[in-house]
């Protein structure tokens, strides 16, 4: 039996698409961070750009991009290692942005 309890996606901030009325979300790294240690899996799949039905068949298959675990009938998905697969985990934006193959002259 189904719950009446209703699924609690979170939505990012959303932004005008490429056809004008269309909304797509924008997930940033802080948004991600701010779901907490882990969210579901629809969140995930929504960060991740697919769709909720095409997360499940990749659990299914044990093909997600993202280590998860399962509690009772639920996926939970960490947010550490959701952030580590799209390559934001060690970016600090607070911090100027170094070019290694500029040389360095004396003062």
């Amino acid at each position: 039996m189904r719950s009446s309890r209703p699924t609690r996606t979170l939505s990012p901030q959303s932004v005008e698409g490429p056809a004008g009325g269309e909304r797509e979300p924008t997930w940033t790294a802080e948004r991600v961070r701010a779901l907490g240690a882990s969210t579901d899996l629809a969140t995930a799949a929504a960060v991740l750009g697919m769709s909720r039905s095409a997360a499940y068949k990749l659990i299914r298959r044990d093909a997600f991009p993202v280590p998860h675990f399962r509690v009772g009938a639920h996926y939970r998905i960490p947010t550490a290692p959701l952030l580590a697969t799209l390559h934001l985990n060690d970016r600090d934006t607070s911090a100027p942005q170094r070019n290694p193959d500029a040389l360095d002259s004396p003062p």
